[in-house]
């Protein structure tokens, strides 16, 4: 299987957590989607290693400046994703995940359905099908 998780700043080490250690599975793959306003993931990276814990192999790979959710969705399609996981950057003061427009344009794209899994520090979504 193959896990995107898209970085949007590089201080998403809980999500990134909650996702290698709740959902991938060992011998997944897993494409670290990194917004063009995220210079490095050095310290992200290094902050959850060892990755051999998690037995997943791993690439970095960064939307292109100007980049619309078409373009996320192409490479879900290019690298054949089964999950798109999306760190929750904000919550209601009930502890509720407010929905940001990245997470909302990916959850009603045309091209892509899948589950929806909100987690404790991120959004999840699973079982993906693309009609595109």
């Amino acid at each position: 299987m193959t896990t995107i998780i898209i970085i949007k700043s590089v201080d998403q080490e809980p999500a990134v957590r909650e996702v290698l250690e709740s959902v991938v599975d060992g011998d997944d793959t897993v494409c670290f989607l990194r917004l063009p306003t995220v210079r490095c993931l050095g310290a992200l990276i290094q902050a959850v290693n060892p990755m051999i814990n998690y037995g997943i192999d791993y690439s970095i790979n960064c939307l292109p400046e100007g980049y619309d959710t078409a373009d996320l969705v192409e490479f879900a399609i290019d690298v054949d994703a089964n999950r798109i996981c999306i760190g929750i950057s904000e919550k209601t003061l009930t502890g509720k995940a407010r929905i940001d427009d990245l997470t909302q344009s990916i959850l009603l794209h045309d091209d892509i359905s899948g589950d929806v899994i909100v987690g404790d520090n991120a959004i999840i979504l699973e079982e993906l099908d693309y009609d595109g």
